[in-house]
């Protein structure tokens, strides 16, 4: 395999679109090209990836909640979304 400077374990980020995950595997194909596997179960070419540190790393919940709050203060600074009681509605039908 050549030499890369991405081990199994390493925390990267891929350039082109910040996607940030964790190696696991790093393997070698029937062209014998290289590819990174991250915990995200994608495989990335290592020439496009970059080694970052672990806390580098955010959830990606923080962040999709981080939004949510955002968009909800938004929006009812603009008058758009109303806070209503539906008492004990459970969605069954």
């Amino acid at each position: 395999m050549d030499e890369i400077d991405i081990k199994v374990g390493d925390y990267v980020v891929y350039i082109n679109t910040g996607t940030k995950g964790r190696v696991v595997d790093i393997r070698k194909d029937e062209n014998g090209d290289v590819w990174v596997v991250l915990d995200n179960n994608l495989m990335y070419r290592p020439h496009l990836l970059r080694v970052i540190d672990k806390s580098k790393m955010t959830e990606r919940k923080d962040d999709i909640d981080e939004v949510v709050r955002k968009l909800e203060k938004e929006e009812l600074e603009e008058g758009k979304l109303t806070d209503i009681d539906l008492g004990d509605a459970c969605g069954a039908g």
